[in-house]
């Protein structure tokens, strides 16, 4: 499948039912570009986790955390419309043992990655919600 937003490649994954409920959209699967990190949501269901570093290498190696930081991206896009949900999938990683500031940073950093969104503007709202 490839990204409507720019076409790259895209990854799909479950979404983790601790954040599934926070998300816009209620599908258990989504996709993320591996260019500009679009996330959306898919019909497409799926039980295995990708190998996430093929859209940033910020993501952690374990695949239901990295879904949760996804699915934490989805929201950031509308960040005023759901705060409240993306404070909580944030807390949710971080008692996933991330740190969610970092792993912003560390996707605006990344070289490979093209993020759609101001992820350092995003990262410096969130940074006042949480």
């Amino acid at each position: 499948m490839t990204c409507p937003n720019c076409g790259s490649p895209t990854l799909s994954f479950p979404v983790p039912e601790s954040v599934r409920g926070h998300l816009p959209d209620d599908r258990a699967s989504a996709t993320i570009c591996t260019h500009c990190l679009q996330v959306a949501p898919s019909d497409d269901a799926v039980s295995e986790y990708p190998d996430f570093s093929r859209a940033s290498t910020a993501f952690p190696d374990d695949g239901e955390t990295a879904a949760v930081l996804a699915s934490l991206l989805a929201l950031l896009d509308r960040l005023v419309l759901h705060r409240e949900d993306a404070d909580a999938v944030a807390e949710v990683a971080e008692r996933r043992g991330v740190d969610v500031l970092l792993f912003l940073d560390r996707v605006a950093a990344d070289d490979s990655a093209d993020p759609e969104l101001d992820v350092t503007r995003r990262r410096t709202q969130l940074e006042q919600l949480i």
